[in-house]
C-alpha cells in the first residue's frame, strides 16, 4: 500500500504523477454498541483504504477521524462530535491542499452516514469550481447487496448499527478489537412512522448503542463481505477516469 503518512516528498510527487489519484479515509468516533470499538468507522475507513491502495496503486492520504455524530452523541461518553460546519472547513482544506499537487481524482472511504452531505458539498463544489473528480465509498451501504446470501439476515436486522454485518467485518478485519463475550440480540424497537424522521437520540432508544442482532456474525462472512466488496470499488476505480 501506498500510504502519504509514510512517504517522502520525492516519492509523493513520484506516485502522484502516475495517477493524480487519492484515497481519502473519513471516519467518526461513536458509540458502537459494548463489544466494538468507538473508533469504528475510522477503522475501517483506513482499513479498506489501504487494501484498495494495495490493489490498485493509489496513494493513500491522510485520514479525518472524528465526524459529525451528534445524533449519536452519549452523556456518559464514547461519542466526540463536531459540528458540521468544522468538519466541512477542515476537509474542503485538506481537499483543496492536495489538489495544489496535482490531484485531480479523490476517492472518499466513508462510512459514517453524518458525514455524507458534507462530503457531498464539496465533491459537488471541487467539481464545479475546479474539475476535479470525486466519489464516495459509503461502506456502510456499498456492502448492503453485496451481503445476500452471506448473512443470516436481510435489511435492518443485519445492517442496523452494530449488528451482523459490522460485526462480521470488524471480527475479520480486527478481531483484537471485537468483545465476543458481549455480543446480545437487542432487537428492533417497533416504529409505526419509519417514513417520517423523528430525530431522536440514538441512545434514547438503544441505550446499549447497537441495534438488531450480531450473534451470527463471523469472521468468514467478514472476509466475504469485505473482499467482494473492495473487488467491487477497484473494479469501478480502474475505469474512472
Amino acid at each position: 500500500m501506498l500510504l502519504m503518512k509514510e512517504m517522502n516528498f520525492v516519492d509523493y510527487r513520484t506516485e502522484i504523477a502516475k495517477t493524480r489519484a487519492m484515497i481519502l479515509p473519513v471516519g467518526a468516533f461513536e458509540v458502537w454498541g459494548p463489544h466494538l470499538p468507538v473508533g469504528a468507522d475510522t477503522l475501517v475507513a483506513e482499513e479498506i483504504a489501504n487494501r484498495i491502495s494495495e490493489k490498485i496503486g493509489w496513494v493513500v492520504g491522510p485520514s479525518v477521524p472524528v465526524g459529525y455524530s451528534e445524533s449519536l452523541f452519549a452523556p456518559e461518553g464514547g461519542t466526540v462530535t463536531v459540528r458540521p460546519e468544522s468538519l466541512r472547513n477542515y476537509l474542503y482544506d485538506i481537499v483543496d491542499s492536495l489538489a495544489e499537487t496535482g490531484v485531480n481524482r479523490f476517492c472518499f472511504v466513508g462510512p459514517h452516514l453524518g458525514n455524507v452531505s458534507v462530503i457531498t458539498e464539496i465533491a459537488t463544489h471541487l467539481r464545479r469550481t475546479r474539475n476535479v473528480k470525486c466519489c464516495l465509498i459509503d461502506w456502510w451501504r456499498i456492502i448492503q447487496p453485496i451481503c445476500r446470501g452471506i448473512l443470516k439476515y436481510d435489511g435492518r436486522p443485519a445492517h442496523a448499527h452494530a449488528a451482523e454485518a459490522g460485526t462480521s467485518t470488524f471480527m475479520y478485519l480486527r478481531p483484537d478489537l471485537v468483545k465476543g463475550e458481549r455480543l446480545k440480540d437487542v432487537g428492533l424497537v417497533a416504529n409505526e412512522y419509519p417514513d417520517i424522521p423523528q430525530f431522536i437520540p440514538f441512545v434514547e432508544t438503544y441505550p446499549e448503542a447497537h441495534v438488531g442482532d450480531p450473534t451470527p456474525a463471523s469472521a468468514e462472512k467478514g472476509e466475504q463481505i469485505v473482499g467482494k466488496t473492495v473487488d467491487r470499488v477497484v473494479e469501478f476505480l480502474k475505469q474512472w477516469h
